[in-house]
């Protein structure tokens, strides 16, 4: 892949950015993905799910996911290295193919959700959807808190979540709360 130094910046693109070979690379990798989990959706997608079911194509997704696969994956290399499976947390996971996206380069991703309708569809879809070498997992969120305890996870990712949460500081606090110290959190808000 020619330069990622795009994915260097603080989680903003130019338009040019995205015409870039190792860019449309990256996305080629992730529409694979979401194109497999879309292929199997009609067993665990529920007519109650509202969001869009192409997250990859939609709003600044196109952006986001690509950034965030490349951080992952960067920083797989390291735990890998290690031997060592991390655990990674999905904040507002909602269902989409992403999880699993990672999943396959090794992490054990747990989502996240404060929707009934999420844990359903996406713990059907932990049965159906292909995740080796690594998991999915989901786990409710209540009472604003994260289902984890202090310390537990190596990475945190919230993808365009945090904007849509009154108080979000709480929930930052929270990511803060379940990293190991020294763990790696990504987060990206459409302003």
């Amino acid at each position: 892949m020619d330069d990622l130094t795009a994915f260097k910046a603080a989680g903003f693109a130019a338009r040019s950015d995205l015409d870039k070979t190792a860019y449309r690379e990256l996305f080629r990798e992730l529409e694979a993905a979401q194109d497999g989990f879309l292929a199997s959706s009609e067993q665990f997608r529920s007519p109650d799910y509202r969001w869009p079911h192409d997250a990859l194509n939609c709003w600044s997704r196109i952006w986001e996911y690509p950034y965030i696969y490349q951080h992952m994956r960067e920083i797989m290399s390291d735990y890998k290295d290690r031997g060592i499976a991390p655990r990674a947390v999905d904040v507002g996971s909602g269902v989409t193919f992403f999880p699993f996206a990672l999943a396959a380069l090794g992490w054990h991703v747990t989502c996240t959700d404060i929707d009934p309708v999420c844990e359903r569809d996406l713990t059907a879809a932990i049965g159906t959807v292909p995740q080796q070498p690594g998991a999915v997992s989901f786990r409710m969120i209540e009472n604003d808190r994260l289902p984890f305890d202090d310390g537990e996870c190596d990475l945190v990712y919230c993808i365009s979540v945090l904007e849509h949460i009154p108080g979000f500081e709480h929930s930052v606090l929270e990511m803060a709360r379940v990293l190991k110290p020294g763990g790696h959190c990504l987060s990206l808000i459409h302003i």
